[in-house]
């Protein structure tokens, strides 16, 4: 396990965190780690990963919809989370290669060293948001 993978785990395991499962990617040149969970939004269990690597960046990323591209709500998808997007610094929306809608913050770290605090805090901010942003994203996927 990288370093940054391992002061994230003793940092959970200090805490009592049990909320995560670590995944090493094999033969990755980056030796990532992606540590997985959820988070309850609205009834919906989002999908949520913490991936840390030998590089100088760490990712929060949470799969808030998957397939969220219609073609005929694509345009005001698009707009809506570029609204989100020039307002938020914190996190950025985007849709993937599979048209899943995703929401990443991206952390900087100069050693190994991980602050857990630091990625709990990110935690609560996207938390925070997600529980006002969801309906209405999910009012323009569905409709």
């Amino acid at each position: 396990m990288n370093p940054k993978a391992e002061s994230f785990r003793k940092y959970l395991d200090t805490k009592g965190l049990r909320a995560f499962q670590s995944e090493e990617i094999p033969d990755d040149e980056f030796q990532t780690v992606v540590f997985r969970s959820f988070a309850d939004i609205h009834g919906a269990r989002l999908p949520v990963a913490v991936i840390l690597d030998t590089s100088i960046y760490g990712i929060i990323r949470f799969l808030v919809a998957p397939k969220a591209v219609q073609e005929e709500t694509q345009e005001e998808l698009l707009a809506f989370i570029n609204g989100y997007n020039k307002k938020y610094k914190s996190f950025k929306y985007y849709l993937d290669d599979e048209g899943n809608l995703v929401l990443d913050t991206c952390l900087l770290y100069k050693d190994d060293a991980v602050d857990g605090d630091m990625i709990y805090t990110m935690f609560d901010v996207i938390l925070h948001h997600l529980n006002e942003s969801y309906p209405k994203l999910m009012k323009i996927i569905w409709d």
